[in-house]
């Protein structure tokens, strides 16, 4: 990825009447009252179309779909999701978290359209790729569910970038099987008041029945570990919280594995 660092330019001297501001934290010229070029206003003018402030503004556009508010909890974990955007683009592009809350403040109330977003961007590897999808799809499932309008929104930017749908509804099935198995297994513990696993719950987290061949059963197990496998979900770039609902997930496939084999004196 070729591109010219950012370097911090003059910014006390104001191009409107030439006068220079006596502070240093100055954004509007005491003289004439226009903005100044404050570091601020450089580097959101540097990165704004940038792939780590197109991806802001991804999450600005789906923020407020259907004009949904934004509650305080949607609000702390769309911060938390820019942290991860500054992370991941943190050795290119340093010391920028503030430029993408403003860049998802001004998307959000207007700003491009998608087509011109996707225009922008400029990716360079699948990682890119993987970390993009992934994002927001954990902005879609923030509660528990993915919307029409999301899943329209989404493939929309998957289209308009040139990308592959598959990956992406590859990844989606993921977090919706997540998802899924965490409700149903939070509804199940209260149900049951976490007692053991039956045999009737083992054929089912292996999405077997009982009359199934034992080589049926093995192949299902192995579709299943592989899919909750914790490296396969790693390299996804998936949220630390679902790689641990995954990882619970895969203790239950083992056990539900052993719990039919010893059943069958395998």
């Amino acid at each position: 990825m070729l591109f010219f660092k950012f370097k911090l330019q003059n910014y006390k001297r104001c191009e409107n009447c030439s006068r220079e501001s006596p502070e240093d934290d100055a954004k509007f010229c005491i003289f004439c009252g226009k903005e100044l070029n404050h570091p601020a206003k450089q580097k959101l003018l540097y990165i704004y179309e940038k792939n780590p402030a197109i991806i802001a503004a991804f999450l600005a556009k789906m923020a407020k779909l259907d004009n949904a508010s934004i509650s305080r909890d949607l609000s702390r974990f769309i911060s938390s999701l820019l942290d991860k955007i500054d992370l991941f683009y943190s050795k290119d592009y340093g010391d920028f978290r503030s430029s993408y809350a403003e860049v998802f403040a001004l998307e959000k109330s207007g700003g491009r359209s998608i087509s011109k977003l996707c225009s922008c961007m400029r990716i360079s590897s699948q990682q890119e790729v993987d970390f993009l999808i992934c994002i927001l799809l954990d902005l879609a499932y923030f509660d528990k569910q993915m919307s029409d309008s999301e899943n329209t929104l989404i493939e929309s930017i998957i289209i308009g970038l040139g990308l592959n749908l598959i990956v992406f509804r590859e990844l989606k099935i993921k977090y919706e099987q997540i998802y899924h198995f965490t409700s149903k297994e939070q509804n199940r513990q209260k149900q049951e008041n976490d007692s053991k696993m039956t045999l009737k719950q083992a054929y089912e987290i292996l999405k077997s029945r009982e009359d199934d061949s034992f080589e049926t059963i093995k192949k299902n197990y192995r579709k299943l570990a592989r899919e909750y496998h914790y490296d396969n979900l790693y390299s996804k770039e998936l949220p630390p919280e679902l790689l641990k609902i995954a990882q619970e997930m895969m203790k239950k496939i083992n056990l539900a594995y052993e719990i039919i084999k010893e059943a069958r004196g395998v």
